[in-house]
């Protein structure tokens, strides 16, 4: 049997058009919603996975600027800086926020900061229920996270879609931020209006309190204000202010708020609200202060450029290995980012009342001298041991503009004058000078094709000085004479150990100009200078902070000068009697313990300046205008010297205002020098015949080293030095005595090295002329000179010194020679073009040539 299944077959009924749409439009929707859902499964994960991105706007935010609070060394608040746009913005720690302000400003803003994590679900519920009931915005949702967002990335209007970017940037704040971190920075940022964010300024503007001293009612009043800063300002509105308080106060400590042991009972609503309306009422805008703005203004250029270093080592290590060699160790500057970014506080070295003093006593010489036509000046003070600063005045007054009053005279560049000598005359006595040695202010004419003639102050010459007398009494001709022989090179070298960076260049186009400080320099630089010396020769940098760091140029102290050396340009600066000869006993210059004073009038008498020093403080004052108007009246830098001495003054006699007060010491003795007596006139030991002596000091032998071995330090000097008699060959004459006075029928007699016979002609002095030792030299004109058109009358004055012979022959050019006796001067005819000049005396002979243009 055939057995087969049997099939129906299926018909299959036509799809109408209608059925095919509706089936085309279900597959439409179905896909929609998974393209939304896929689209919206995307969002969701570029948002999960942008929190993870680089937020650099965040990183910015942090690094901002704050105004920093500046302190002096007794803790008075002296400034608290604005920002670029006039905003102040201090900073306090999470740890040092009073517990009251975290807690009233987190129930005034957000109630459940430490639970969620940047969004409050359970908050944007709330306030959206609460805004639909009412028909109206009544209820807002923002955390403090969201309200930071806010400010870290400002959006330009007030959307959902920016609603969303808040909510976003919150998550990924919280990502990267702990709760604390998150709290502080938002404290310290709320915008309060009226230029100021955050809550320390806002409490400081506000009621004149620093935040420690707020009360919890005048923090509640503060918590409102960023609710509406123009109606809620309690400077303006206590009344609306301490309504909104009242609230919030209400909030937060009443005992049902949960705190312990604060109130037992709740407080009526009158009474909550009068002590409200009290605390609003205690509003008073703050004054900041601004004091030492040019000192400020200075640091803040200084930490911005990354020149800060840390603290250095106390100077008495250094003192202690004086002799060793200068330690090569690495010093690290503030990282750049640390750089940009200023500190909340600054604790400074400086006294602000005593850089009040110094301003009062520049203002009060400046009134008194109105005929002077000096109109500002500036004050620098530093401590010794330390190089802290203790005083900075810029001007006679920062908001003087009619005298350029902004302008910092500490760091303007002004001509030293006759204040740099001591670096000069330190740098000889390293050279091998000695102080007894004789240098000649006589007229002298220097360099080659630029002549190059000094002149002192009063345009009169001394003839033989000593080097003691000569630095202290300031006389220029032998300060060139000196920088002639050393070299100027070498002296730029030790002006930079100095610190001097502002010369630069401008150095080596002084020339010989430089020992009579011609280069600007900064008030700044000549003062940590001028240190040295009361601190045996070693530079120090200044420093301006209390944790020992410093904005100077360097950090690390090194020894420019010798122990001994610094120690006499002490004595020197500091004795009285060598001081006469320039500017008598004046009183200017006394202090009732030992001091040391230089001072210095710029070229063209446009500027006045004074450095002064105890064993443990350095003054400095200029004077003058900056717009380089010269001064008129007094001269001699006796007006800054003045100041400079009360100062000091001041400094011994009253405490800083930490409570220190620092004895005055007596300078130290040179260690390697004995005191004898020597000739008041020649400088040398002491004779019978000398009329008149004193005490000075000579080098004693030691460490192998002798005072007149020509083949050590010495050598230099009595090679070039023996011209004037002055060198320590002198010393090596039979008896050791003074060669420059002897016995003669019962009477002392003085004579004179020949190279002073035309300062002798001219004077009233008694004497003669000794027999010239020097070799034979033409003085006039120097050899390689150039003279423009006819310096004199149409002749070239000559001038020759030394030489064995009363007499020597001259041959000029072509023309037939002539004789010139002693003294060996005259004059030669002035023709345009290159000349030969040829001297003979005895066996010696020297040529020179020169160029008449």
């Amino acid at each position: 049997m055939n057995f087969s299944k049997k099939t129906t077959p299926v018909i299959k009924r036509p799809v109408s058009p209608a059925e095919s749409k509706s089936k085309s439009r279900r597959l439409s929707k179905k896909q929609l919603l998974y393209g939304a859902g896929a689209l919206l499964l995307a969002l969701c994960l570029g948002a999960w996975l942008s929190l993870f991105l680089p937020f650099p706007e965040l990183d910015a935010f942090i690094q901002r600027d704050w105004s920093t609070r500046v302190y002096d060394r007794g803790g008075n608040l002296i400034q608290i800086l604005a920002l670029e746009n006039g905003i102040r913005r201090e900073f306090t720690a999470y740890e040092a926020m009073p517990p009251d302000a975290i807690r009233v400003f987190l129930a005034a803003e957000d109630k459940d900061f430490f639970t969620h994590r940047g969004i409050d679900i359970a908050a944007i519920a709330r306030a959206a229920y609460q805004n639909i009931s009412s028909g109206k915005r009544v209820s807002g949702a923002s955390t403090v996270t969201m309200q930071l967002a806010r400010l870290v990335v400002p959006a330009k209007r007030r959307t959902f879609f920016a609603k969303l970017r808040e909510a976003r940037n919150a998550l990924r704040i919280e990502r990267r931020l702990s709760k604390r971190d998150i709290l502080e920075l938002y404290l310290n940022s709320i915008p309060f209006g009226f230029q100021t964010e955050g809550l320390t300024s806002a409490a400081r503007n506000f009621f004149s309190l620093p935040l420690s001293e707020i009360t919890s009612e005048q923090l509640c009043c503060l918590a409102v204000i960023p609710r509406r800063p123009a109606g809620y300002n309690p400077l303006e509105h206590p009344e609306a202010c301490a309504e909104k308080a009242a609230v919030l106060y209400r909030s937060v400590f009443e005992p049902e708020s949960g705190r312990p042991n604060s109130r037992q009972e709740s407080q009526p609503d009158t009474l909550i609200e009068d002590r409200l309306l009290q605390a609003a009422r205690t509003a008073r805008r703050f004054e900041y202060p601004f004091n030492m703005p040019h000192y400020i203004e200075y640091l803040v250029r200084r930490y911005k450029a990354g020149d800060f270093y840390p603290q250095t080592e106390d100077i008495s290590e250094v003192l202690q290995r004086e002799t060793q060699p200068q330690r090569n160790r690495q010093t690290a500057r503030q990282s750049e980012a640390a750089a940009r970014t200023l500190p909340p506080d600054w604790y400074l070295t400086a006294d602000s009342a005593l850089s009040a003093q110094g301003e009062f006593w520049l203002q009060a010489q400046l009134k008194a001298n109105p005929q002077a036509r000096v109109r500002n000046g500036a004050v620098l003070i530093i401590e010794n041991v330390t190089g802290n600063i203790l005083a900075w005045v810029g001007s006679n007054s920062y908001f003087d503009d009619e005298s350029n009053g902004k302008i910092d005279g500490v760091t303007a560049l002004n001509q030293s004058g006759s204040s740099s000598k001591p670096f000069l005359y330190a740098l000889a006595l390293e050279k091998g000078w000695k102080p007894s040695d004789v240098l000649p202010d006589i007229p002298m004419r220097f360099g080659r094709e630029e002549a190059y003639i000094p002149r002192n102050f009063n345009n009169r010459f001394n003839g033989p000085v000593r080097l003691r007398v000569a630095l202290a009494s300031s006389l220029n001709i032998p300060a060139v004479y000196l920088l002639n022989e050393i070299g100027a090179e070498t002296y730029l070298q030790t002006l930079e150990q100095l610190g001097f960076q502002s010369i630069g260049t401008k150095g080596d186009e002084a020339g010989l100009s430089l020992a009579l400080g011609s280069v600007p320099v900064p008030l700044y630089e000549l003062v940590r200078a001028f240190s040295v010396f009361p601190r045996d020769g070693i530079l120090l940098p200044l420093r301006s902070f209390t944790d020992g760091s410093t904005a100077d140029g360097f950090s690390e102290p090194r020894t420019v000068y010798s122990a001994d050396t610094a120690r006499l340009i002490c004595s020197i600066l500091s004795d009285s009697a060598a001081r006469a000869k320039g500017f008598g006993f004046s009183s200017t210059f006394k202090t009732p313990f030992p001091s040391i004073f230089k001072t210095g009038t710029a070229n063209q008498f446009q500027s006045l300046v004074a450095l002064a020093a105890s064993s443990a403080f350095t003054v400095g004052v200029w004077m003058g205008n900056f717009a380089g108007d010269t001064v008129m009246g007094k001269t001699g830098s006796s007006a800054p010297a003045a100041i400079a001495r009360d100062l000091l003054v001041r400094l011994h006699s009253r405490p800083l205002a930490d409570g220190t007060l620092t004895p005055a010491q007596s300078f130290a003795e040179p260690e390697h020098w004995r005191r004898e007596s020597v000739c008041a006139l020649s400088g040398m030991p002491a004779g019978s015949a000398c009329p008149n002596t004193v005490q000075e000091y000579l080098p004693s032998a030691f460490d192998g080293y002798h005072p007149f071995d020509t083949a050590g330090r010495h050598g230099m000097y009595e090679r070039k030095n023996a011209q004037y008699g002055q060198g320590s060959n002198t010393y090596k004459q039979e008896g050791g005595g003074c060669t420059w006075h002897r016995m003669q029928n019962g009477h002392t007699v003085t004579v004179y090295p020949e190279e002073y016979r035309r300062w002798f002609a001219n004077s009233t002095r008694h004497g003669t002329i000794g027999r010239p030792s020097n070799a034979l030299t033409v003085i006039r004109p120097a050899d390689g000179s150039h003279f423009v058109g006819s310096p004199d009358s149409g002749s070239i004055p000559i001038e020759i010194t030394g030489g064995a012979e009363d007499t020597v022959q001259v041959e000029y050019d072509s023309l037939p020679p002539f004789i010139l006796n002693r003294p060996f001067s005259g004059s030669l005819p002035s023709e345009k073009g290159e000349h030969s000049l040829s001297v003979r005396c005895g066996d010696e002979e020297v040529s020179v040539t020169f160029t008449v243009e």
